[in-house]
């Protein structure tokens, strides 16, 4: 008798084991898997990271907090639609995650699909109403959507929860920045650099501020402190070198905006403003056919940028070729046509 219960007890057992660990589940090779994604995830390699984190979820379907980290590698590799996938995925295991809402609002968002992410942030601020994250996207998604109002709202209230954010401070200071609102845009700026001296980005936007304002000598002094502070912390980031640019060439140092601006287009290669900057520099230079080269560059990277090809236009008039002319202008009302006025 005993021993018939002993054995009952062990089958019990192992159905319970089976069921917990499931018979499709290889938890060492999806462990190995998760620990060589997230070695990609920290080397930047996302899509390598994003199949990684498939294989280690495939291995073990019961281990769901992958789906989390794979929605993260294609958002972060730019596959908008896989990493949404992913995250719903997660969500339909447990519907009330403010991890699997936050992920799946951060790929909306990223796709600019800025209503679902802002209301699916609003499910996150319900539960968790000083939910950073949540705010920072709501916020975000509000202004994108064309509620500015609304958005330095939702800042404004994120701040008043959490004053020592000063990546809320810094995103409330871009909007005011854009808006207009200049001198309540320094002063988030200031106070980024309050508990961040080092932010190279506050002090390129105090440069573009105090540009609006008409103190160039200033915007330019704010602008150098962004760069050394870059160059001694070996970063790349290459909109202080092309914010310098457009001012000095405002300023009518042609040589000195070219010299930024090539430093700004060797950090970013793939960046159309940056060759136009060069290239309208050059022109200005008198460097005819380097300017073509550079404006022929930007145009290249982004067929929708409307400036360089209204420069072509100009400089192909000037030459008497007035065939390559009219072609830049008519690309130029296109793009123009197209494009929505924004401020930097």
């Amino acid at each position: 008798m005993f021993r018939r219960f002993t054995l009952i007890l062990l089958a019990s057992g192992l159905l319970f084991a089976q069921e917990q660990t499931g018979s499709n589940c290889d938890l060492t090779r999806s462990n190995s898997l998760d620990v060589s994604a997230r070695e990609a995830m920290d080397g930047r390699n996302y899509k390598i990271a994003a199949s990684q984190f498939e294989a280690a979820y495939a291995a073990c379907p019961r281990q769901t907090a992958i789906l989390l980290e794979l929605s993260r590698a294609r958002t972060l590799e730019r596959n908008f639609g896989q990493a949404i996938a992913a995250a719903r995925q997660y969500l339909e295991t447990d519907s009330g995650s403010v991890p699997g809402k936050l992920a799946l609002a951060n790929a909306y968002f990223m796709e600019q699909r800025f209503q679902e992410a802002r209301s699916t942030a609003v499910q996150v601020i319900k539960a968790e109403p000083a939910n950073s994250a949540a705010l920072k996207i709501k916020g975000n998604a509000e202004y994108l959507s064309g509620e500015a109002n609304q958005a330095i709202a939702t800042f404004i209230d994120l701040l008043s929860r959490h004053p020592e954010d000063s990546e809320a401070a810094y995103m409330l200071g871009r909007i005011y920045y854009q808006e207009s609102m200049i001198d309540r845009a320094i002063g988030q700026f200031e106070r980024v650099l309050k508990t961040d001296p080092r932010s190279y980005k506050s002090y390129d936007n105090l440069g573009l501020c105090y540009e609006a304002k008409g103190d160039n000598d200033k915007a330019i002094r704010y602008f150098l402190t962004a760069i050394k502070i870059m160059e001694e912390s070996s970063v790349t980031y290459d909109w202080p070198y092309a914010n310098l640019s457009d001012l000095l060439f405002k300023t009518g140092d042609a040589k000195r905006a070219f010299d930024a601006a090539s430093k700004a287009a060797a950090m970013n290669p793939f960046s159309a403003r940056d060759f136009y900057l060069g290239g309208k520099a050059l022109e200005k230079l008198g460097k005819t056919n380097l300017a073509l080269n550079w404006l022929h560059r930007s145009t290249t990277l982004d067929p929708a940028y409307p400036e360089p090809e209204y420069l072509l236009a100009q400089i192909y008039h000037r030459l008497g070729q007035d065939e390559q002319a009219a072609a830049a202008r008519k690309r130029f009302l296109a793009a123009k046509a197209r494009s929505p006025a924004t401020r930097r």
